[in-house]
């Protein structure tokens, strides 16, 4: 069964390993003082490993991000995904 809810998902770059990653949360209740949805590991609904090197071309990049938003909408039951 699919759901109708956003997955509010955020690509992170983690400067100092130098990785990329995912974060993905359906909790909008987090809130920064300008109302942008904040995501953190403590209300991911999804996390994924390091998928990628900053060192690495952007296509490489791009790619792996598109393999990893396919596995969340597979693992959340979503279609509706959004990037901040």
């Amino acid at each position: 069964m699919q759901s109708n809810c956003p997955l509010y998902t955020k690509v992170l770059v983690n400067k100092k390993l130098g990785t990329v990653r995912i974060l993905a949360t359906f909790d909008t209740s987090k809130r920064n003082k300008d109302g942008d949805i904040i995501v953190t590991v403590q209300n991911a609904a999804f996390r994924s490993g390091d998928i990628a090197s900053v060192d690495e071309p952007a296509d490489v990049r791009e790619r792996a991000v598109e393999r990893v938003l396919s596995q969340v909408r597979t693992q959340c039951q979503t279609d509706n995904i959004v990037l901040i």
